[in-house]
């Protein structure tokens, strides 16, 4: 059997993964389509809840797609880029820099522009990323033309303890980083406690953003060029590249850690709004949110006049199982509680459609119209 190209490959990937997948179906696949819809509720708060299931699928595509085209060089004949200037190709050959991007369209695209342009570089990424994916990349790298020395690529585990100093002497040796200003690994704990954090704006709320990248940046006098993908449709794929930053050593580091990490999130954001089935960040962004914004997330609480029919909530609220066990998720707050199947059993047929107010006792009605949890229709 010939081998597929990598068209190929792509066409069935999205017609395999369009027929088999099944949302509801599956536990772990529901309850984390349930996370997502509580991130884009609270984040994205203008997109109807009907559009979440459909843009909770598009993001496990683009997981699929890269991980197809992180390998495929023909998969560079449909990358169009974007402000990869004169000065930026010069700057990247020749000038060590940090590198930062975020898990956006085809991400991993990244790797293969630098491998082919021979750009020397340290890809700084989680433990489980090493040891799942470590030794791929390198024979990616080594299968390139032209591509003996092996020096020019290596990989840094970022959960390592002393990953600050190996980056910075990285650096000084004239090796550019790669960073993923998004990942939740390698800057401790992904956790809202941590010293590497910071808050910045993002979208309709805030999240606690990792600083560390724009701090090695003025520790090392380095630019920082902030680099992402999109895909405006299967065979169009944007490699974009932001204008280099360059450290202001004037400026106390801490201040410019942060002002710099809000202005590289001000980058990306309007690029995650348009095309927010593309951000892999969606998964996990509950872990280093900062919800401020309370009253417009909550605003479609109880509209309606009393009627015969109720539904959930959806906006506000989702049901997932864990184990077996049922739980009701407060998307506003990320706060989830256990309750009864039988319980589950309701919401599900109100998530369906609505229902008759009739089919719970009224006691359980009232606590839930009154919580919010369903709302007449």
């Amino acid at each position: 059997m010939c081998q597929l190209t990598y068209t190929e490959e792509r066409d069935r990937l999205i017609n395999d993964f369009t027929a088999d997948f099944k949302t509801k179906e599956d536990e772990y696949l529901n309850g984390q389509m349930n996370m997502v819809s509580a991130a884009l509720s609270n984040y994205l708060p203008a997109i109807d809840f009907e559009k979440h299931e459909s843009i909770y699928k598009d993001i496990l595509l683009h997981k699929k797609l890269s991980i197809l085209e992180q390998s495929n060089y023909e998969s560079l004949e449909y990358v169009d880029m974007e402000n990869c200037t004169d000065e930026i190709l010069l700057l990247l050959k020749n000038k060590p820099t940090i590198i930062c991007t975020f898990h956006t369209g085809s991400y991993r695209l990244l790797n293969l522009f630098l491998m082919k342009n021979k750009i020397p570089y340290s890809l700084v990424v989680g433990e489980d990323v090493v040891q799942r994916d470590g030794i791929q990349f390198q024979n990616i790298y080594n299968s390139l033309p032209g591509n003996a020395d092996e020096n020019n690529f290596s990989i840094i585990d970022a959960e390592k303890a002393n990953v600050g100093l190996q980056m910075l002497r990285e650096l000084k040796r004239g090796r550019s980083l790669v960073l993923y200003m998004d990942g939740n690994t390698g800057s401790g704990a992904a956790t809202t406690k941590n010293d590497n954090r910071c808050i910045v704006d993002f979208l309709h709320q805030q999240i606690y953003a990792r600083k560390g990248i724009a701090f090695l940046a003025h520790a090392a006098n380095v630019p920082i060029i902030t680099a992402t993908s999109y895909r405006k449709s299967k065979e169009n794929i944007k490699l974009k590249f932001f204008d280099p930053i360059f450290p202001d050593l004037s400026k106390e580091r801490s201040l410019f850690a942060q002002e710099t990490t809000q202005q590289i999130y001000d980058l990306i954001a309007p690029i995650i709004t348009a095309y927010p089935g593309q951000w892999e960040g969606w998964l996990y962004i509950h872990k280093v949110a900062n919800i401020i914004n309370m009253d417009k997330a909550s605003e479609s609480k109880n509209v309606g006049m009393p009627t015969e029919k109720v539904s959930l909530n959806s906006f506000r609220f989702g049901i997932f199982k864990i184990n077996g066990t049922s739980f009701l998720l407060r998307k506003g707050t990320y706060s989830f509680y256990t309750i009864t199947d039988h319980l589950y059993d309701i919401l599900t047929k109100c998530s369906m459609g609505a229902v008759k107010k009739d089919c719970m006792e009224d006691s359980l009605f009232n606590q839930l119209y009154e919580q919010g949890v369903i709302n007449y229709v």
